[in-house]
């Protein structure tokens, strides 16, 4: 995998506590993750406050990632916190759909039902790119 920058790190975890809160709850499981990755990723408790309250906008965040690699790797994320409950939520299913779809090109992602074989991979990734 290329080299991932740390703006590459903010905007993965923007998308994602954005797809945690897109269906009006931010589940537990989607709490502990996004901390999880958030410490994978070296982020102090005030950088963590920052992204959380960060105004962002979607679109650009996906237009500034550096690489194919970055834009991988933030679909495995999205899908790995869209099933870390066990389960996907219809808007966040959709909205992964729009990722894609905005990325202008085919990205292979696994099956839902597979979406949780991602999460290992997201933290081996992000742990090599720190």
């Amino acid at each position: 995998m290329s080299e991932l920058t740390s703006n590459d790190l903010k905007i993965i975890l923007l998308f994602g506590i954005h797809i945690a809160r897109i269906d009006g709850n931010m589940d537990p499981f989607e709490r502990e993750m996004l901390s999880r990755f958030a410490d994978a990723m070296k982020f102090s408790a005030k950088d963590k406050e920052e992204l959380l309250t960060r105004k962002f906008s979607l679109a650009e965040g996906l237009r500034s990632l550096s690489s194919p690699d970055a834009r991988a790797l933030l679909l495995k994320t999205l899908c790995s916190i869209a099933y870390c409950d066990g389960d996907t939520h219809e808007t966040e299913v959709d909205f992964i759909s729009k990722v894609v779809e905005k990325m202008g090109h085919a990205a292979f992602i696994l099956p839902k039902a597979e979406w949780g074989s991602y999460e290992e991979e997201v933290f081996q990734t992000i742990r090599s790119a720190v």
